[in-house]
C-alpha cells in the first residue's frame, strides 16, 4: 500500500541558458518526471508570456503524486528561473538540481519542506 510522504522543493536560480520555447520546457518537464520516477497524469503545459517585464516561458505538469511548476524570466541577464515540485512520493533534490543544471546554473537557492505533520523545513541552501 502506498504511504504518502509529503515533500516540497522550492528553488530560485539564475541560469545562463534558459528554456525559451514551450516545446523546450515541456521536454524538460517530461524528462524531470522520468528522472524522479513519477507518473504524469496531465500535461505538461507551457506557454510563452510576452508581457513587458515578465517575458519568459512558464509551465506546469500534473503528477499522480502532485505537481511541478516553473517560471522563467529570459530577458534578465542571467535569466531567472523559479521552480517547485511537490510530491507525496519521495524524490532526490540532487537529481532535480542536476536536471536544472541543463540551463547552466549560475547560482541556486533552495528550500526543502517536509509537510507530513505540519510544515517543517527539512533543509535549505545555496549552490
Amino acid at each position: 500500500m502506498f504511504v504518502p510522504n509529503h515533500l516540497h522543493l522550492i528553488t530560485r536560480a539564475h541560469v545562463e541558458h534558459p528554456p525559451t520555447s514551450e516545446e523546450e520546457l515541456n521536454d524538460w518537464l517530461t524528462e524531470l518526471v522520468s528522472l524522479v520516477g513519477m507518473q504524469i497524469v496531465a500535461g505538461p503545459t507551457s506557454v510563452y508570456v510576452s508581457e513587458p517585464g515578465n517575458e519568459g516561458v512558464t509551465g506546469t505538469i500534473t503528477l499522480a503524486t502532485s505537481h511541478a511548476s516553473i517560471h522563467v524570466w529570459d530577458h534578465e541577464h542571467p535569466s531567472l528561473v523559479q521552480f517547485d515540485i511537490y510530491s507525496c512520493k519521495e524524490f532526490s533534490k540532487e537529481a532535480v538540481f542536476d536536471h536544472l543544471n541543463k540551463f547552466r546554473i549560475v547560482d541556486l537557492q533552495w528550500i526543502y519542506i517536509d509537510r507530513n505533520s505540519g510544515i517543517r523545513v527539512d533543509s535549505f541552501g545555496n549552490k
